[in-house]
């Protein structure tokens, strides 16, 4: 594997252009405010109330910030701890029991996701990860901009205006072509400048005349495609940094959570991939014109796109049948990066922008791991071994370094997800996403600060290692008192026996305690599908292991990405054995680690080729294929018989 060979040459080409982040950059964290998805840098330890004095939001603000009036309701979406005695006197119990609090009282210490407006309440609210660990980028991003004086036209020569302007532009550039949509301003717009300002190229090709330091091709956007969520980026190209970030659900949900009943859809629908496509095309089109709303800027500015999401998603994104990636041998029409006018899909910016998707390596390997593995750099590792996993229903992993980096994608189901547990949910509000037990007493965070509605994946494995510390389930995964100390009376309260089994369940939250009224718990089923997650995904790690020829410490570091990866406790991902046990602080997480590699890929050339050599030369390891898959499978399925903590 030549990987660092290559990326060594190109590294020569440009110097940094972007400075690492200053200390008063890390003093600071986001305040976003819904219901319009505005994003505010904001300095940590303030209120929400002194945030809010710079923005144009209409709130009640009647006593000045003082936290006598209650007037000041927002409701906080990320998990936060509990009310202090002014809002106690000022708040109703259920206004608190939703999540409401003040915000002259509320302190911005992390990251913070509000919800302003009250009168829109009762729709539901989603934990979407969308920012990702950023590395310095080098400045080339794949359109160029290059300033030019053409001379005026001339009786002597009667040389075309397109042919005076290649000749301003050098000697390098006399066999550019042309679109049909500049070809057709090209009269209009050199004579609007006085035949000075700034050529817009693509590999080649003229897009756009556009007067000098004009806003036309300062800006691209990126896509993370997910089977759940959509993250869109609107990124400035002349420094790298993000102008503004939305997201919202993906719209095809609604004909299943995953990719095999979507795929299911398509086979048995004559439109179901149209449909399908027009549904991503809506969103992601939505998403551009909140992008543009927030940065105050003209769609017609968006000359570059980059997408990145699994196999299945960016074939629906160009509109190729995924059919086959469903059946042995899983086989995509396309793995290749491309790159095409984006108005051939319908995306609505410029008419003569340019889409690139981003390069995948097999059915179940897409664009979002290849995007994974550049933002990690793992790639310019010569001596480290980097195991990375990003969690969902596919589990993708690799493993190495520039060397040698192997892949495998494991079948985990959707437990990791809340899905086929008995009180499970995706990460939204009302979701459990941690455990604690604070002088004996078990506490858990909550999705949006209301009463429970039920557990999201994070929760699940914080509980399940929670229990297997305590006793209460087993190495093989029973849940039961028997193994609980004499002094555990937090757990035998809580631990009763099923109505139709010899088997118990744990109860998280009585009917008073939940949103709905009913009886928030975990069950032995639910284990048995968390130990049928971990296992598949624990397997993939364990055989690229082998294949390595390493063991669990010789690994130097664990990158997690994605939603659970962000969110999972590192410590209760070791304890149930969903990854290796190793030093915790070795375990990190990279965010929307996606979206920072197609970001990357945006704005430098060089990295697009990087993504382009990573996709061809990682080897892939078929886990439904692999001899010895089954055995380790059923190896991985008990919990680790060790105490961590």
């Amino acid at each position: 594997m030549k990987i660092n060979r290559t990326i060594q040459k190109k590294k020569r080409k440009k110097r940094v252009a972007r400075d690492l982040p200053s200390r008063k950059e890390r003093k600071t964290t986001w305040l976003n405010l819904l219901p319009d998805d505005v994003w505010l840098r904001v300095k940590r330890g303030i209120t929400i109330y002194e945030a809010l004095q710079h923005t144009d939001l209409d709130m009640n603000f009647e006593c000045g910030g003082l936290g006598t009036c209650g007037k000041c309701k927002i409701r906080i979406v990320t998990a936060l701890g509990p009310p202090d005695q002014q809002e106690e006197k000022l708040l109703t119990r259920d206004e608190l029991d939703s999540g409401v609090r003040l915000a002259c009282r509320t302190r911005i210490k992390k990251s913070l996701v509000v919800y302003t407006d009250m009168r829109r309440d009762r729709e539901e609210m989603f934990q979407i990860l969308k920012h990702g660990v950023v590395c310095d980028i080098k400045i080339e991003p794949l359109i160029e901009k290059v300033p030019a004086r053409i001379a005026p036209p001339d009786t002597a020569h009667g040389d075309s205006d397109f042919k005076r302007l290649r000749n301003a532009l050098g000697p390098g550039y006399q066999h550019i072509k042309v679109t049909h949509q500049c070809l057709a301003s090209l009269y209009k717009n050199l004579r609007q400048t006085a035949f000075s300002g700034e050529a817009l190229l693509h590999q080649g090709c003229l897009l756009s005349w556009a007067p000098a330091g004009s806003a036309y091709g300062r800006y691209g956007v990126i896509f993370d495609i997910g089977t759940t969520t959509l993250v869109g980026k609107l990124i400035d190209l002349t420094d790298g940094r993000e102008k503004a970030v939305i997201s919202r659900l993906n719209s095809q949900t609604r004909y299943g959570t995953n990719v095999i009943r979507r795929i299911e859809f398509i086979r048995t629908n004559p439109k179901g991939l149209q449909r399908m496509q027009q549904l991503l095309m809506r969103d992601l089109n939505a998403i551009v014109r909140r992008l543009v709303y927030a940065a105050d800027i003209d769609k017609a500015y968006i000359f570059i796109a980059v997408a990145a999401g699994n196999t299945t998603m960016q074939h629906i994104l160009l509109g190729l049948d995924p059919s086959d990636i469903a059946v042995a041998p899983f086989t995509p029409v396309i793995t290749e990066g491309v790159s095409f006018p984006s108005a051939d899909v319908g995306l609505d910016i410029n008419r003569d922008a340019m889409l690139y998707v981003m390069p995948a390596k097999s059915g179940y390997i897409g664009g979002d791991l290849i995007s994974f593995i550049l933002s990690s750099m793992i790639w310019e590792q010569e001596k480290k071994i980097i195991l990375g996993l990003d969690f969902g229903t596919n589990g993708e992993i690799f493993l190495g370094n520039g060397r040698r980096l192997l892949s495998c994608s494991a079948a985990a189901g959707p437990a990791l997800e809340g899905a086929r547990i008995s009180c499970g949910m995706i990460a939204k509000s009302g979701a459990i996403e941690s455990f604690r037990i604070v002088k004996d007493q078990l506490q858990y965070n909550i999705i949006g600060n209301v009463k429970p509605r039920g557990l999201c994946g994070s929760g699940l494995v914080d509980l399940t290692a929670l229990l297997a510390h305590h006793g209460a389930v087993d190495v093989e995964g029973l849940l039961s008192p028997m193994g609980l100390k004499k002094d555990e009376r937090l757990f035998q309260t809580r631990l009763t026996p099923h109505s139709d089994a010899a088997v118990f369940d744990f109860t998280i939250a009585t009917e008073t305690e939940s949103f709905h009224g009913r009886r928030i718990l975990l069950s032995q089923k639910d284990i048995r599908e968390l130990q049928l997650a971990k296992s598949a995904v624990a397997a993939g790690v364990q055989l690229l292991m082998q294949e390595m020829g390493i063991n669990a410490q010789q690994i130097d570091e664990i990158y997690l990405a994605g939603a659970l990866g962000n969110y999972v406790n590192p410590l209760s991902a070791m304890r149930i054995g969903l990854i290796p046990t190793i030093d915790r602080h070795r375990v990190l997480s990279l965010g929307n680690a996606a979206s920072t590699g197609a970001t990357m890929a945006l704005l430098s050339r060089s990295y697009w080729e990087t993504a382009l050599t990573l996709a061809d030369q990682i080897e892939h390891i078929e886990l439904s294929l692999h001899p010895d898959f089954y055995d380790t499978f059923i190896e991985q399925m008990n919990f680790p018989d060790q105490d961590l903590w």
